[in-house]
């Protein structure tokens, strides 16, 4: 069909929510009823939720108490300020603490930064002794060396020396072991003296 006839009972339907949706918004705030379309002014104690003058007097709500919405959220707005006041003074506890504990952690922070540059400039000072100490001792290690070499040297000068004056002697014994009878008895007594 070109042109379908329109749903009279969705129309309707979708007239009256529009007229109730309507009517709560120049209701402001203030919710109606979704069975009866009446103003919630009542609250159930027993059932914890907001009725209508028309639930009040249902089965639903019989021998129930109720108390005016008004009056209701009062007392629960004062039940729950009362239960919120403790949290908040935790609440402030808590903030407190974690101050502190972020200064303590900054502190903290900062002495292990200072502590960890004293022990930079100790060892820095330990190492320039180390290397002091390690230099005057290869320092005195090598004048000793050099004392003790030259004592060597002299020694061994002074050694060479009376090994050729003793190969001389040696030599000039030899000579005369080697000469004639007669010569060598004449020259004995001087030859004795030197050996």
């Amino acid at each position: 069909m070109d042109n379908p006839p329109g749903n009279l009972s969705l129309r309707n339907a979708c007239e009256a929510f529009l007229k109730e949706r309507s009517q709560r918004a120049t209701a402001g705030s203030e919710e109606l009823c979704s069975l009866h379309s009446e103003k919630l002014k009542l609250f159930c104690l027993e059932d914890q939720i907001p009725v209508c003058a028309i639930c009040q007097t249902s089965k639903k709500h019989e021998n129930h108490k109720l108390l005016p919405v008004q009056e209701a959220a009062e007392e629960y707005k004062e039940k729950l300020r009362t239960a919120l006041a403790p949290l908040q003074k935790k609440l402030k506890a808590f903030n407190e603490v974690k101050l502190i504990c972020d200064q303590t952690a900054e502190h903290i922070k900062s002495q292990a930064q200072c502590t960890e540059r004293q022990i930079k400039m100790e060892f820095e000072k330990l190492q320039q002794f180390l290397k002091d100490e390690e230099a005057a001792r290869i320092s005195a290690l090598r004048e000793e060396e050099e004392q003790k070499s030259q004592m060597m040297k002299e020694k061994i000068e002074k050694m060479t020396e009376e090994i050729s004056s003793l190969s001389e002697q040696i030599r000039a014994i030899e000579q005369e072991l080697g000469a004639e009878d007669v010569s060598f008895l004449q020259s004995y007594k001087d030859t004795v003296k030197k050996v």
